[in-house]
């Protein structure tokens, strides 16, 4: 069994997968999401003027389907995509019409007409909790097609093609392509390490490394595009992620790998004046760049190179590690998954260096006139930078 005390590497995993579960959405705020598409889904099923002789269904798409989901930075709402499916050849109905019976289904209620926004082609439900619904209206292409779907383009004048189940079903499944992964296979020693601690969910060990990677990168592209134009989408992020994963079996492995093979199979291009696309792997009518202009690709160059120049410094300088991280991933979330780990660690092990970290982190450290650090006598240590705390 290894020692997670003495295993930098293993050490280090946890952290990254402490951060990410630190940035997803948490429970509660998925269950509200949940509710609140159900909630819609039954009041159209209800509507004997929407599609009532047909199935409909509300589900979600994107982030949520995949479990990479990232809050938002700043107080910023959470989008959450769904997509209303009526379960109907596209071709008995036009785009505008579907979207028009989606409105005057909606402001039947005056709930909702209140809280209703008019997007060019979904209708966006404005929550006062701290989410956002989007409800994009969908047909089947065909009367055999189950999952496949058109939706109306933003001019409700055509249809264009999407799978966002497929798509969700084709990321699942690269991200289980990797063997056991690293905190997995080490999960007893995990626990055995925090066995006096409250023990956090499973989910912290065993979410797949791909979809943890896909979080943090999608947390730095928040990060960087604070203050910047042209930003890159999660359904680029999320396809190219897929694309180019080879089954690695670690959260730090798989950044590492991925964003070099990113940066050396398109970055490059972007470079030399050359656009590449990227398009659904479960349907290649649909570009997800269609939309790129020039100003697009070289965002998109700009803020791979900067995360690779960002992740090298991390991934080389073991003693500037903290302020890698906090450039990488914001410095609230580094600073409270690190702390937790130091804390959770710490109390099962008689290591003096460990116990130490823990209790200045903490802010409950005292040096006594021996000059040892403990809980009881002492003058209290000010938070030190390498453990996490203020500086």
């Amino acid at each position: 069994m290894i020692d997670i005390f003495t295993d930098y590497v293993l050490q280090r995993e946890e952290l990254l997968a402490r951060i990410a579960q630190e940035l997803q959405l948490d429970k509660t705020r998925l269950e509200r999401m949940e509710t609140a598409y159900n909630t819609v889904a039954d009041l159209l099923k209800k509507d004997s003027d929407f599609f009532s002789e047909v199935v409909i269904e509300i589900y979600a798409q994107g982030s949520t389907r995949t479990g990479t989901t990232v809050r938002p930075i700043n107080d910023e709402d959470f989008d959450l995509d769904t997509v209303l499916h009526i379960y109907d050849p596209y071709y008995n109905h036009s785009p505008e019409d579907i979207y028009n019976a989606l409105v005057k289904a909606l402001e039947k209620d005056s709930y909702y007409k209140s809280i209703m926004e008019k997007k060019k082609r979904c209708v966006r439900l404005n929550y006062k909790s701290d989410f956002h619904m989007d409800i994009l209206p969908a047909c089947m292409p065909n009367s055999f097609e189950k999952e496949a779907i058109k939706i109306p383009e933003k001019a409700l004048k055509n249809w264009s093609s999407g799978n966002p189940k497929g798509f969700s079903v084709w990321f699942l499944s690269a991200a289980n392509t990797a063997s056991e992964s690293l905190l997995r296979k080490n999960f007893d020693s995990l626990v055995k390490a925090q066995v006096e601690t409250e023990q956090l969910p499973q989910e912290v060990y065993f979410k797949t490394p791909l979809q943890r990677a896909t979080q943090l990168i999608k947390r730095y592209r928040d990060i960087y595009f604070q203050d910047k134009d042209y930003r890159v989408s999660s359904i680029v992020i999320t396809t190219l992620l897929g694309q180019l994963y080879h089954g690695e079996n670690s959260i730090f492995e798989t950044i590492d790998n991925v964003v070099r093979r990113i940066k050396d199979n398109f970055s490059a291009a972007v470079n030399q004046g050359m656009s590449f696309k990227v398009y659904n792997p479960v349907n290649y009518e649909e570009d997800f760049t269609d939309s790129w202009t020039s100003n697009h690709y070289s965002a998109f160059y700009n803020f791979i190179s900067d995360f690779y120049t960002k992740w090298q410094n991390l991934k080389f300088s073991f003693e500037s590690s903290k302020e890698d991280y906090i450039k990488l991933f914001g410095e609230g979330i580094y600073k409270k998954a690190l702390n937790e780990q130091i804390v959770a660690f710490s109390k099962s092990t008689n290591d003096v260096f460990t116990k130490a970290s823990s209790l200045i982190t903490t802010g409950a450290a005292l040096t006594n006139v021996q000059g040892t650090i403990n809980s009881n006598t002492g003058v209290k240590n000010e938070s030190h930078h390498n453990f996490g705390g203020t500086y």
